[in-house]
Parts: C-alpha cells; structure tokens; sequence
C-alpha cells in the first residue's frame, strides 16, 4: 500500500529544515506548519485507514462481507482480524 502514497521531494524537506530549524519529517513540523517553494504550499497530512483502503477500492468484497454480517448478527458482533505472516 505504501507504494501508493506520495512522498514529500527532498526538496520540501530541505526547505522545512531551514525554516523549522531541524531536519524532520512533514508529520513532525510544528501545528500548522507549512512550506512554501516554488510557487507551492506543502503541509503535513494525517493518513486515515480509510485513505489506504477506500470503500470502493480492492477490500470492497470485504467490507461489502462485513455489512451483510453485521446486518444478521448485529455492528457490535462483527470484527475483521488480519495476519500478516
């Protein structure tokens, strides 16, 4: 999944480090930080685990599953468990 996902150009760190006074990652810069280059605003996003595997994207079967259970058994009844090994 993470291949997926933009990463800030070692331009926009460069330019953060010199401005925040330390060499950090988007989502170390202070509260509402930002950068300007090149004509650009760029400011930290919090990823939500609904960014990674939206409703309609490849999990759709598996949240499609997971509705029709909770509609028989109940929201609170139903869980979804992954093993990564």
């Amino acid at each position: 999944m993470l291949d997926r996902l933009p990463w800030a150009p070692v331009e926009v760190l460069d330019a953060s480090e010199e401005l925040f006074g330390a060499d950090l990652f988007p989502f170390e810069w202070p509260p509402c930080g930002e950068v300007h280059l090149n004509g650009a605003v760029y400011r930290p996003v919090v990823f939500t685990a609904r960014m990674f595997v939206p409703p309609d994207g490849d999990w759709a079967p598996v949240w499609a599953s997971m509705r029709a259970l909770a509609a028989e058994h109940g929201d609170e009844n139903v869980r979804l468990v992954v093993w990564f090994g």
